[in-house]
């Protein structure tokens, strides 16, 4: 016997679940929680049905034909969620007169003091439910039909066709039914729709934060900012001084020739990151990286009134840092670093990806400085020497021929000055 059941159980269970996960295929999330919307309501207004065929049963021969069409009412219901997964539209148009007159006639037989014809109440909200608020039409054709049905029902059939004993207590017993399951019904319905609309609330605010982290972290906050108030304005700024640094890591492509690909991006990744920190602590903007090149800039999107000096404490630092690196990476890290200060434009450009740039004859400078600089050292032009030499130890390189300026005079930074000169 316990053998029985126990085969017996998942069974029936395995039943119940092919039910309620019927017609769940479609790759649309929207449409598949329609369909469960459907399958859950129409169960357990199919259970609902068959609970009153039972009643009507128990209660003798009188309301056997009033069991006829609690079955046929069941039965309906019972087969909705395949009539619907096929033909939504159909279902709804040809369905809900359907079911209306089934209980038209229920309330027929067994008269309006029994408050069956309250059920067609239901068909609004169920509809709403599994439909949506997308089809007005639709919602408004069943609100009708279930509105000309229930008064129908009310005025038309006060009095039970069928000769019925005891009919007081049954009419007491179907209103209770009527109120318990219109009741137990609403509530699942609304405590669905309000998990739902929770949940996609919740969702919307998760993503919301994520762009909102990635917005930040693509921008500069302040340029972020002004972005969100206005999405379709032109960034652009002219500032009056800005310092701007360039880094390269020296010998990085036959290096990373023989490297895997996880050990190109960790290398990076942990020199940039390191790069990152000492932004950060100087109050930086970092601009961009391109392959192994490193961009900072000092004095956009918020000016300061010393932004070579910024710069230059920058790229000290990052010397140092790179010295600290190689002590554990194999075949050790060095830089080549240039550095400009000047007036430039600042701006955010493209649609997609967007990306916050600065452009003007001081960045060509300092990409100049650096890539005519060598390994382990600060090249700089002459104009910043007169800005640093008061705080910082530089060095004359002498003049070099530089792609796009010709022969220009250049200086080595070499560190600061312990007391001002």
């Amino acid at each position: 016997m316990a053998q029985e059941q126990r085969r017996t159980s998942p069974s029936l269970s395995k039943i119940f679940r092919a039910y309620i996960e019927y017609g769940l295929k479609d790759d649309i999330e929207r449409q598949r929680r329609r369909q469960l919307m459907c399958n859950t309501i129409m169960g357990l207004s199919a259970l609902s049905s068959f609970v009153h065929v039972g009643t009507f049963l128990l209660l003798g021969s009188p309301y056997w034909p009033a069991s006829f069409i609690a079955l046929c009412i069941g039965v309906t219901f019972l087969v909705a969620p395949i009539w619907y997964s096929y033909a939504p539209t159909s279902a709804v148009v040809l369905g809900t007169p359907f079911l209306c007159g089934l209980f038209c006639v229920q309330t027929y037989l067994v008269g309006a003091d029994s408050a069956t014809h309250f059920y067609m109440t239901l068909t609004p909200i169920i509809w709403l439910a599994i439909l949506g608020p997308q089809r007005p039409l639709l919602l408004g054709y069943a609100t009708f039909i279930a509105v000309i049905s229930v008064l129908v029902a009310m005025f038309f059939f006060d009095t039970p066709a069928l000769s019925l004993p005891n009919y007081a207590a049954y009419s007491a017993v179907s209103r209770t039914m009527v109120v318990s399951w219109t009741v137990v019904l609403t509530l699942v319905i609304g405590f669905v729709a309000f998990l739902r609309a929770e949940r996609a609330e919740d969702a919307l605010e998760a993503e919301h934060a994520r762009s909102e982290a990635l917005l930040y972290n693509l921008l500069p906050n302040q340029i972020a900012s002004r972005l969100k108030s206005d999405p379709s304005q032109t960034i652009a700024d002219r500032v009056p001084q800005v310092g701007i640094l360039f880094a390269d890591i020296v010998n990085f492509t036959p290096r990373s020739l023989q490297m895997n690909p996880d050990e190109v991006v960790n290398f990076l990744n942990l020199v940039f990151s390191k790069f990152d920190e000492l932004a950060d602590r100087h109050g930086l903007e970092k601009i961009k990286t391109i392959g192994d090149a490193y961009m900072v800039a000092a004095g956009i999107p918020t000016q300061c009134s010393d932004p070579v000096h910024r710069i230059a404490d920058m790229a000290l630092d990052m010397l140092e840092t790179t010295r600290s690196l190689s002590a554990g990476i194999p075949g050790g890290v060095d830089v080549r670093i240039g550095l400009h200060g000047g007036p430039a434009v600042a701006g955010v450009i493209g649609i997609r990806k967007l990306f916050y740039d600065v452009w003007g004859d001081t960045v060509n400078t300092a990409s100049r400085m650096e890539s005519h600089g060598e390994p382990g050292r600060i090249q700089v032009m002459e104009t910043v020497r007169t800005a640093l030499e008061r705080d910082y130890v530089l060095e004359r390189r002498g003049t070099i021929d530089a792609k796009g300026m010709g022969a220009v005079t250049t200086w080595w930074l070499i560190a600061r000055r312990s007391t001002p000169a």
